[in-house]
C-alpha cells in the first residue's frame, strides 16, 4: 500500500494543484485545469510509454494519449491560451 501512496503523491507533485488561479475567474480555472492535463499527457508521452516493453502495446497506449494530448492542444489554440 506504500508503493500506491508513493505513486499518488509523484502525480500530485505533477499535476496537483496547489493554489487557485488569480482571477479565480471560470476561464482561468479552465485554463489551469488544461495545462495541468497537458504536463500529465507529456509525462505518460516522454516517461511512462516508453518504459512498455510489449512494442504493439506501447504503440497502442501512445497513439491514445497522444490523441487524447492533441485534443487538448486544438482547445488550447481555439480558446486563445498561450502558456
Amino acid at each position: 500500500m506504500d508503493a500506491y501512496y508513493d505513486d499518488q503523491r509523484r502525480v500530485n507533485a505533477l499535476i496537483g494543484s496547489t493554489c487557485a488561479p488569480v482571477p479565480a475567474t471560470p476561464e482561468n480555472i479552465s485554463r489551469n485545469r488544461l495545462l495541468r492535463a497537458q504536463v500529465g499527457l507529456r509525462h505518460l508521452l516522454t516517461e511512462v510509454i516508453p518504459q512498455i516493453t510489449d512494442e504493439q502495446q506501447r504503440r497502442e497506449v501512445y497513439l491514445w494519449v497522444d490523441g487524447i494530448y492533441a485534443i487538448t492542444c486544438f482547445e488550447e489554440v481555439d480558446a486563445g491560451i498561450q502558456p
